[in-house]
């Protein structure tokens, strides 16, 4: 496990609350948060390149399909060999105060397996479940961040904004 990954996870970025969402200027709403996939994620408790992005990310207001959520907690365990003991305290400590995890509803996965029937190709596109639940659950403009290439260009194809992240070498998705 790099020791980037060992000091995040043991010394999470934390706010001391929640953060307020971002409001649109022209309206005053409040906007809704920014998607986060299971890469992003990864990238902040792995300290990668995306991590200062994924931490202003968390300030304005993020949210993450409970798939994405198993996702990352699996790579994260397989990637760096974290226990669930030391990955647990962690993302609880994001989920209390700066990530809302959201669940998905009937509706978001039949959304999600037409994106994906639409989509899908096993070497062109090879989208994953978590990746079209993701999509599925964007407003359009909400705003999706990864570092996902295919993700992020179905998402954008399905009305969604994209925020592309560095990935574990630093390149943006094209």
């Amino acid at each position: 496990m790099p020791s980037g990954a060992e000091r995040t996870a043991a010394d999470p970025p934390r706010a001391s609350t929640r953060p307020q969402r971002s409001r649109d200027q022209s309206t005053g709403e409040a906007r809704p948060p920014t998607l986060i996939d299971a890469s992003a994620l990864i990238a902040l408790l792995g300290n990668e390149p995306a991590a200062a992005e994924v931490r202003e990310i968390l300030r304005d207001g993020a949210a993450i399909t409970a798939l994405n959520l198993a996702e990352a907690v699996d790579r994260l365990g397989r990637r760096y060999g974290l226990e669930m003991e030391r990955l647990r305290p962690v993302i609880d400590g994001l989920l209390e105060d700066a990530l809302e995890v959201v669940p998905l509803t009937s509706s978001q996965a039949w959304r999600a397996a037409e994106i994906r029937i639409a989509h899908y190709h096993r070497t062109a596109c090879p989208l994953s479940l978590a990746d079209v639940v993701l999509i599925a659950h964007a407003a359009p403009g909400q705003p999706v961040a990864s570092s996902d290439s295919h993700l992020l260009r179905i998402a954008e194809r399905e009305g969604a904004g994209v925020l592309p992240l560095p990935d574990s070498t630093g390149a943006r998705p094209d």
